[in-house]
């Protein structure tokens, strides 16, 4: 059985056609981010986002059909702080581990999604911060 034979949803952006892929501009309503206090939050209701069926059919790019996503994502109560910096990739960051809650659904024609309530996420790992990179290294 190969990896995607049952998969039957990929929502993504696409690929621009300077390369940039599975990446779109949200408003700036969209994210309250202070890494400071270790709280975040990325929200959107009724996105356009184009279903690709599959990951293989969404890299070719092959068709897509018309599609919603809302999401409401939200980091939040520090655990743990760290510094990163790695100047032979020349990346450097300050980091907060957190807990995070996310709470996503999709809709199209012919079919819904809603996954559970934000209320019963359950954080592996999540975490929010502040990186730099490339000439703002």
């Amino acid at each position: 059985m190969g990896a995607f034979e049952n998969q039957l949803h990929d929502y993504n952006p696409g690929i621009a056609s300077n390369g940039l892929f599975w990446t779109m501009a949200v408003p700036a309503s969209a994210v309250d981010v202070n890494p400071g206090a270790g709280r975040a939050s990325f929200t959107a209701s009724n996105m356009p986002m184009p279903d690709y069926g599959d990951f293989v059919n969404s890299i070719l790019p092959g068709p897509s059909v018309p599609a919603v996503v809302s999401f409401d994502i939200r980091w939040f109560e520090i655990q743990d702080r760290t510094n990163r910096t790695n100047t032979d990739e020349g990346f450097a960051g300050e980091f907060v581990v957190t807990k995070a809650t996310a709470e996503w659904s999709s809709r199209q024609d012919g079919f819904e999604f809603r996954s559970d309530p934000a209320a019963t996420s359950v954080s592996e790992h999540a975490i929010v911060g502040h990186e730099r990179n490339g000439v703002f290294f």
